[in-house]
């Protein structure tokens, strides 16, 4: 799906939404930070599986920390055999960090017609919120680039394999809402995992 190409997108997206966070980190590798291993031994006496990569990790202005997996999908790779479900352990894996809310987005790249994103997009979001009821926040984006930078328009479910373009990221009248709490992030080892992840991110 090509790693180089969805971190630029990830990176770019962020930066649209502008006003709506205080900051945000991409592409953090905990489980490759001596620092982070040796705060995180120091305050649980071992260290944990760091898994999975961060794409994304925003502060939010009200200061909740909330973390996004990443998925680009490419016009010419979706197919009846592409996984819908991709993704999906990984975001749920976040939640051990302690995040307030941890998410799982769709960019659906220039190319990808618009009954191949509504089909996968949908279906993934019918799964994860109406079938298992998961503790994510998910959501779908179609990605165009105007010459100049990308647009991204998140799409608004409407059916198991239907969606319709809502508005761009960047537009003053979107804004995202984070409606689905991490369910365990008050448990003792995730207080300290957390404590550790916002040492970290602000050194």
């Amino acid at each position: 799906m090509g790693r180089k190409n969805e971190d630029i997108l990830v990176k770019e997206l962020a930066s649209q939404l502008g006003s709506q966070i205080s900051r945000f980190w991409t592409h953090k590798k905990p489980s490759t930070s001596s620092s982070f291993k040796k705060e995180i031994e120091r305050r649980l006496g071992y260290v944990p599986i760091l898994q999975p990569e961060i794409d994304l990790c925003m502060l939010l202005n009200d200061g909740r920390l909330v973390a996004v997996e990443a998925k680009l999908f490419k016009g010419n790779a979706l197919t009846y055999r592409t996984p819908f479900y991709e993704g999906i352990g990984q975001a749920l894996a976040l939640h051990r960090y302690g995040f307030d809310h941890a998410a799982l987005w769709f960019l659906f790249a220039e190319g990808a017609d618009t009954d191949a994103f509504n089909r996968y997009g949908a279906e993934a979001w019918a799964f994860v919120r109406n079938d298992l009821c998961l503790p994510l926040d998910f959501s779908y984006f179609s990605v165009k680039s105007n010459g100049s930078e990308n647009l991204f328009q998140v799409m608004q479910y409407t059916g198991r394999q239907r969606g319709v373009k809502f508005l761009p990221i960047n537009h003053p009248g979107f804004k995202i809402t984070w409606k689905h709490s991490n369910p365990i992030r008050y448990l003792e080892v995730q207080k300290e995992m957390r404590a550790t992840m916002e040492w970290w991110l602000n050194r």
